[in-house]
């Protein structure tokens, strides 16, 4: 017998697990992760986003909002890289410890002069996060900053449109290459 629920059997449970998707992931009315990040601070994020862009029309408003909605990512992004530094200097007592008891000896009621150079070359060592979590970082990040240069580029042409300026259907992104 299987004990795994399988999801919702009634119709009361059904209703609300339908509602999953507005709350979470894609199609959520918020990108605020409940008791995680705050939701007036994600208005006021949007607010002043909104100023600063200040749209004029629906498609405007629905890139502004985008535009939000990645540079909240990337304040997530920060708040993420921080904690994988946090919790890896967290550890850095215990490997003290181990490093003691490999030397078979006691630690003192006060550190050493060793020990306290050791602990720092430990907490400059895991400054940043280890590589596997600081690729997917600079990945996630990269897609980030071209999803968001693509969408204010194009709320800068949308805006010269209204002007009655001309703007090219392509534009080129020249970042990262040099002179000749």
């Amino acid at each position: 017998m299987n004990k795994r629920s399988g999801g919702p059997r009634t119709p009361k449970g059904k209703a609300v697990s339908s509602l999953n998707a507005t709350k979470f992931g894609l199609y959520s009315e918020s990108p605020v992760l409940p008791g995680v990040e705050n939701e007036d601070e994600w208005l006021a994020h949007r607010r002043a986003l909104f100023q600063a862009i200040d749209p004029t029309n629906y498609l405007e408003e629905a890139l502004t909002e985008r535009v939000a909605v990645i540079l909240w990512r990337f304040k997530r992004l920060v708040r993420y890289e921080r904690e994988q530094v946090r919790n890896r200097q967290a550890g850095i007592s215990d490997d003290l410890v181990t490093v003691a008891m490999v030397q078979h000896r006691e630690l003192p009621a006060e550190m050493s002069q060793e020990d306290s150079e050791l602990m720092d070359r430990w907490l400059m060592d895991r400054l940043i996060p280890e590589e596997k979590q600081l690729n997917l970082l600079m990945r996630y990040e990269g897609r980030l900053h071209r999803h968001l240069l693509q969408l204010l580029h194009e709320l800068e042409a949308m805006k010269a449109r209204r002007r009655g300026e001309s703007t090219t259907l392509a534009r080129v992104d020249i970042q990262g290459l040099t002179a000749s």
